[in-house]
């Protein structure tokens, strides 16, 4: 008896020949295809979360991030080569593979074999640094840039390695751990090499779309790059929170959330899209409702620490600063150098009456050099002690010099007395583009 393969859908799978449709194969990462295996063993069964985890990490534990993302690389191969949603999703229980499957012998049935495939080894470093950029501490971005620059290195034609090279920047830069013109350069580097490779590489057109946006003021240019990507792939989560973010800055913010909305629509559990969520609904104003879906998303999502962060500017703006404060703590505990959480928890102990201890965590933070405190919080921090000049000339040094939270520093419900003063401002690049006179 020869190798069994497993056809169902017009597709064939068999652990020597891989994927393939109509004698060609499609190819899939290692994690992909071992959950591509678990699916037709028991076609139209649910394959818990628990079940996917167990077999795919057996040796550490896997956030919902990282099933997400998995269930993603195998959707979009399946999907390019005309199989339409053939895996269902049971939002927050599991997975489950649509149609029936017919198992045959390869060898009765002359199917076409092909050499096994040779990199599952740059896969598999390409997996380890997007499970090290999601724990998003200062050391998990340094070593996931490490393990993504050492499967470049080995696969430069692969345009998935250099878009998740330029992913993990912008996961950097967000979080304080990369300055602003290093990430935009990075970025314009990573993406364009991935673009070079396969030109609608959509996680590379978003990222691209969003760096040009939000790192170097051209949203229109940004914005026009991310409706190309959504066009593309309307699934791809990471494409939704990128724009999101690019139509706040366009002063679209109803636009934004409902853009998310549809994005949490397709995928509920996404990390990126519960917390941007969150955080617009804020930025319109709604403390209530933000608080509201900052504690639901953390229900779903327990390791979202950016939603505590939603909920303790809620709270300060509400005068509830104890909870504030707690709120904040609970964020800076999972990432304790991360500069984006500590200037939250600046914001709530200043609103809180304790300028001491607001004044000597800014101080940390400007201090240490290999840190980028996102300048418009430190701004809500200075305001919040009643300092406003230096509030102002901190929002003013966060668009000149390209901060990504500069996007929201007109809708910051933080800068409401502020802001008449902050559309006098604007990024070096959109002035640039603005006629004369």
């Amino acid at each position: 008896m020869g190798e069994l393969v497993k056809r169902f859908s017009g597709f064939s799978y068999s652990a020597q020949g891989g994927l393939q449709r109509d004698g060609k194969r499609i190819h899939l990462g290692p994690q992909a295809r071992q959950l591509l295996e678990m699916l037709l063993e028991s076609p139209g069964v649910l394959i818990t979360k628990g079940e996917i985890a167990a077999r795919l990490w057996p040796d550490r534990a896997a956030s919902d991030d990282s099933i997400d993302r998995c269930a993603y690389l195998l959707r979009k191969p399946l999907r390019d080569a005309g199989g339409e949603e053939l895996i269902a999703t049971a939002y927050g229980r599991g997975l489950s593979l649509r149609g029936t499957v017919e198992t045959i012998d390869a060898c009765a049935a002359q199917t076409l074999r092909l050499a096994p495939l040779s990199e599952p080894h740059i896969l598999d470093l390409w997996q380890t640094a997007y499970e090290l950029a999601g724990d998003r501490t200062r050391e998990g971005f340094a070593r996931a840039q490490e393990a993504i620059a050492s499967a470049a290195q080995i696969d430069p034609g692969n345009p998935a390695v250099w878009s998740l090279a330029a992913d993990i920047a912008a996961g950097r830069v967000v979080r304080g751990f990369l300055r602003p013109a290093q990430a935009a350069g990075m970025i314009e580097d990573f993406a364009g090499r991935a673009l070079g490779i396969l030109r609608d590489h959509t996680p590379a057109l978003a990222v691209l779309g969003w760096a040009r946006g939000a790192l170097r003021g051209k949203i229109a240019e940004g914005l026009a790059l991310l409706d190309q990507a959504v066009a593309i792939d309307p699934l791809y989560g990471k494409a939704r929170v990128y724009r999101c973010w690019l139509l706040a800055a366009a002063d679209r913010l109803d636009e934004g959330i409902a853009d998310c909305e549809e994005g949490l629509a397709n995928s509920p559990h996404d990390q990126a899209l519960l917390s941007l969520h969150a955080w617009l609904i804020l930025c319109a104003g709604d403390l209530e409702r933000a608080r509201r879906y900052a504690r639901d998303g953390l229900e779903l999502r327990p390791d979202a620490a950016t939603l505590h962060l939603v909920m303790s500017i809620a709270y300060s703006l509400q005068g509830v600063h104890e909870q504030a404060v707690s709120a904040a703590r609970r964020a800076v505990a999972s990432s304790p150098d991360d500069p984006l959480q500590l200037t939250v928890l600046a914001y709530a102990l200043a609103r809180a009456g304790r300028a001491e201890e607001t004044q000597a965590l800014i101080g940390r933070l400007v201090q240490d050099a290999e840190l980028y405190a996102p300048p418009c919080f430190l701004g809500a921090a200075f305001f919040a002690l009643g300092k406003r000049a230096e509030a102002l000339e901190a929002i003013r040094r966060g668009l000149s010099e390209g901060c990504p939270w500069s996007s929201f520093a007109r809708v910051d419900p933080r800068f409401v007395a502020l802001r008449g003063a902050i559309d006098g401002f604007s990024h070096p690049q959109q002035a640039e583009a603005r006629p004369a006179g």
